[in-house]
């Protein structure tokens, strides 16, 4: 279960583990019982390690559109020599 913060007017923020569904429901603060409704706070992303940093950048990135990466053609792909093979033929023959 993720961990929601919330900012009761008397005591402060304090923070709460609660079903995704319930994101959106304001808490009883543990202290003075008064609902509390939820404070959206930014990550931590300055504390994390850095990999752990790096890895959730990316994630975030290919979220919405992913890298398209191409396959370098392997040493020799463009050859003449590297052609007639692929097809069968050799490269003293004329025609097909």
């Amino acid at each position: 279960m993720p961990l929601y913060h919330y900012l009761c007017e008397g005591c402060g923020e304090f923070a709460e583990r609660r079903r995704m569904a319930e994101y959106d429901i304001s808490v009883e603060c543990p202290r003075c019982r008064r609902l509390a409704p939820r404070a959206l706070k930014a990550p931590f992303l300055n504390t994390m390690n850095k990999n752990r940093r790096i890895a959730h950048q990316r994630n975030e990135r290919s979220a919405d559109e992913p890298r398209v990466e191409r396959r370098r053609a392997p040493a020799g792909a463009g050859t003449r020599a590297h052609h007639h093979r692929a097809h069968g033929t050799r490269p003293w023959m004329i025609g097909h």
